[in-house]
């Protein structure tokens, strides 16, 4: 919103408090909405106001543009000022659901403020699934609300070389892990910008950052480990097609997962033989002395949290904290437990050498199955080249067969079963022994999630 008549400042003034205005009466009909649902007049005769406040805005400008500026909210970079709170508490809520940016237009429907109003209402953790708050106002097909992101690469960063990028990242998390042992805010302005570089640059080159994250030295393990889980997670979650923004905030979540190791001692960290059973429990709480470090921090994603608690709760009920088995750990931490599992196998540590990628994929597919999310480690298996037991694969004579069992010493040649066209067994080949080219495997045969449930049933023939 331009303003060309010399008093831009009292006309700015006076916008800005017709928009706080509309703002205040959407923060009420978003409450509202929430207690009482969409249909309920209270929220309609809210909505009502809120769009005849905001359309005596937009009869003077056919657009108006808000900008999320250090937890401000600004019109044309002139603070919108409130008194009740309502406005700050909007701000701060679009910022964590990944929003930098609104401009609303002319011709702005009930119909389209109510679309936003209910948005709001929905949980961060919901929004994940849907792709976010943006995605989520196109699938309405709202189109007088255009929302922007929050998390873009600021022009300075953008076209970084990897190499910079994967520096910066470990200077990063070291300052924050120091910060965060001292009882201090973060850098999480400069985290949120240089997730977003890693980000691009793995849309550029995916496989420049992948080979960073091969490179360890024992003495920045913690930080290169958790630069590496980031990486890790977000090419898994752009392989398994999750939206831009989520990716960027998986991506801050799973850099401050291990925040927790700061309240280790070193000499815990660091030693090479069996630890204690006193000493086990202190390296068992950083899980949650991480998740209470981080909850306690302003403007982080509500994800970080959540995944530094769970990313060693595993599926079966084991690991710690002690949730059980009938705890369900979001989707996005079972992603990062995965990740964070194959970093630390494949990374040099006091009491054991790194595995080979082959031999970490093989060791969770075949020796720990039951502590990941089935289906996301037979995704992450299937990028690798490996073979899950319960998948489908194409041997090099064109037939079918199904995995039903490996090995960590052998990934790539598992015992299969060779099915027929209607999808009986015919007989088991195990390829260690194998000596026909012709029934060795070619490829899998079909993407692994889509065929856990068949499988299954050919397990059990």
């Amino acid at each position: 919103m331009n303003n060309q008549d010399g008093n831009g400042t009292a006309d700015n003034s006076i916008h800005a408090a017709g928009i706080a205005d509309f703002l205040g009466k959407l923060s009420g009909c978003t409450r509202s909405m929430s207690l009482y649902g969409r249909a309920h007049p209270v929220p309609l005769e809210m909505t009502a106001a809120a769009q005849q406040s905001l359309s005596k805005v937009l009869d003077l400008h056919p657009s108006v543009t808000l900008a999320i500026v250090d937890s401000h909210l600004t019109l044309d970079s002139f603070p919108i000022a409130e008194n009740t709170g309502w406005v700050a508490a909007l701000t701060e809520e679009l910022g964590n659901k990944g929003v930098g940016a609104i401009t609303f237009s002319a011709g702005i429907t009930e119909a389209e403020v109510t679309d936003f109003a209910e948005a709001l209402c929905i949980s961060r953790e919901d929004l994940l699934t849907r792709g976010g708050l943006i995605k989520e106002m196109e699938k309405r097909g709202v189109t007088h609300i255009q929302l922007k992101s929050g998390i873009a690469p600021a022009e300075e960063h953008e076209g970084k070389d990897p190499a910079v990028i994967y520096e910066e990242a470990l200077l990063l998390i070291e300052e924050s892990l120091e910060a965060v042992h001292a009882g201090l805010q973060i850098p999480l302005h400069e985290i949120r910008a240089l997730v977003g570089d890693s980000l691009q640059s793995l849309i550029s080159d995916e496989g420049a950052l992948l080979a960073l994250a091969g490179i360890r030295s024992y003495d920045r393990y913690l930080s290169e480990h958790s630069v590496n889980v980031c990486i890790l997670s977000m090419v898994f979650a752009r392989r398994l097609g999750i939206e831009q923004p989520t990716v960027v905030e998986l991506g801050i979540s799973a850099m401050l997962h291990d925040i927790g190791k700061v309240f280790i001692p070193e000499d815990v960290v660091r030693k090479p033989g069996k630890l204690s059973e006193e000493e086990w429990q202190q390296v068992r709480r950083h899980p949650s002395e991480g998740a209470r470090a981080l909850a306690a921090m302003k403007g982080l994603p509500s994800l970080a949290p959540t995944i530094a608690l769970e990313h060693h709760a595993n599926a079966d009920g084991t690991g710690y904290p002690g949730f059980g088995p009938s705890h369900h750990s979001h989707l996005l931490s079972r992603l990062v437990a995965i990740a964070d599992t194959y970093d630390a196998l494949t990374t040099d540590r006091p009491y054991r050498e790194r595995w080979t990628g082959q031999q970490a994929v093989a060791w969770m597919l075949y020796e720990a199955p039951n502590r990941y999310d089935r289906q996301l480690l037979a995704r992450f298996a299937s990028t690798s080249g490996l073979y899950p037991i319960g998948s489908l694969v194409q041997l090099m004579n064109q037939q079918i067969a199904v995995v039903v069992s490996g090995s960590m010493k052998h990934p790539t040649e598992p015992i299969i079963k060779l099915v027929s066209g209607s999808g009986q067994p015919r007989g088991m080949v195990k390829l260690q022994e194998n000596t026909d080219p012709e029934l060795e495997i070619k490829s899998l045969a079909q993407p692994v999630e889509a065929l856990l449930a068949y499988t299954d049933r050919l397990l059990a023939a």
